[in-house]
């Protein structure tokens, strides 16, 4: 695809909704990764075609900063706790864009049986949400589409979607007796204040509160304090995780012609947007859910108010969603490797 025409802080809210991923913080982890892995000449080509959005969308425009972009769009008040924009773009159409809810026994059993071996019919038990739908959908835009307009805006929401779905929290839903139809992507487990976090959701988007400091504004740009501290603190995952084998192997098609390229995405034998999604369900059964009280009564109000997590659980949430954003971060790099080259 050779494209004709290249040319206040967020503090999310502790009571963040499901379709809200990773905060400000982690999605930007994820994609600084990815920008400190890519060569430089994709890096320049990729930021140059997100600098178009700069006038509606300011700030938005490098491959780091338009990961939020897939929250800021549904914002609708300029007093939003979590994303307030001047433009009120109120884009919530595109909220299962965000999540799969592949159901979970919280108990620790496997539902109907399955596990994430089970691969396709695990997924066609999902109880919602259409983010696989999406990310496949859109490796094939990026084969065909001559418009930079398309391109930008199906890259933006690609940024945005690849770093939701490495938060076991955007891919589960969480079946329990109490709650037959799921937990909301552990959004209706509710703990007590003050804790790290007010939901089971909450306490994932912001790796155990780890990072809460550091999110984006429209004055997040290179050079400030925060901006440096993001650099940093990927740097540092970097470091400590880089080394970690990638089970999915997304290096190997990272030079690949790009039909190719779809094909190990999409397609059977491979599927590796598919077996990201089982990766980090795996994750929620195996740590997310585990070691944690979760065995609430509704009160009079119909909350399930559960005891804060214990620093041990915490630890293990910010020791495992650190590697998976350091990964997801380093599987996104190939993407946009392949990307750029389409773009150019």
């Amino acid at each position: 695809m050779k494209l004709t025409c290249i040319g206040s802080l967020v503090l999310l809210a502790a009571a963040a909704q499901s379709v809200h991923g990773w905060w400000d913080n982690g999605h930007m982890l994820v994609s600084e990764i990815a920008t400190q892995s890519l060569a430089p000449s994709d890096v320049t080509t990729l930021n140059a075609l997100l600098s178009k959005y700069d006038r509606d969308f300011p700030n938005t425009g490098t491959v780091t900063t338009a990961s939020i972009w897939g929250d800021l769009i549904k914002c609708s008040s300029v007093v939003s706790t979590y994303c307030p924009s001047v433009t009120t773009p109120a884009l919530n159409m595109l909220d299962e864009w965000h999540y799969v809810n592949l159901p979970v026994n919280v108990n620790g059993t496997d539902y109907k049986n399955l596990t994430s071996s089970d691969g396709t019919k695990l997924i066609k038990e999902a109880q919602g949400g259409q983010a696989l739908d999406f990310l496949t959908k859109t490796f094939t835009t990026f084969g065909k589409t001559q418009s930079a307009h398309a391109a930008n805006w199906a890259l933006r929401m690609l940024l945005h979607v690849f770093g939701d779905i490495a938060n076991p929290m955007h891919n589960v839903a969480g079946m329990t007796s109490l709650f037959p139809d799921g937990d909301f992507g552990g959004n209706k487990f509710l703990f007590k204040k003050p804790c790290a976090g007010s939901n089971l959701h909450a306490i994932w988007d912001s790796v155990g509160a780890k990072y809460g400091s550091v999110n984006w504004s429209p004055t997040f740009v290179p050079g400030s304090a925060d901006y440096a501290a993001l650099q940093a603190n990927a740097t540092a995952l970097l470091s400590k995780y880089g080394n970690v084998p990638d089970k999915l192997d997304f290096g190997s098609v990272k030079d690949v012609d790009y039909p190719k390229f779809v094909t190990a995405m999409n397609s059977e034998p491979l599927v590796k947007i598919q077996r990201t999604f089982l990766e980090s369900y795996d994750v929620a059964r195996q740590v997310a859910y585990k070691n944690i009280d979760l065995n609430c009564t509704l009160d009079d109000k119909q909350k399930c108010i559960n005891p804060c997590p214990s620093s041990d659980y915490v630890n293990a949430l910010i020791a495992s969603a650190e590697a998976s954003i350091t990964v997801q971060g380093k599987r996104l790099s190939v993407i946009l490797t392949q990307i750029a080259k389409q773009i150019r």
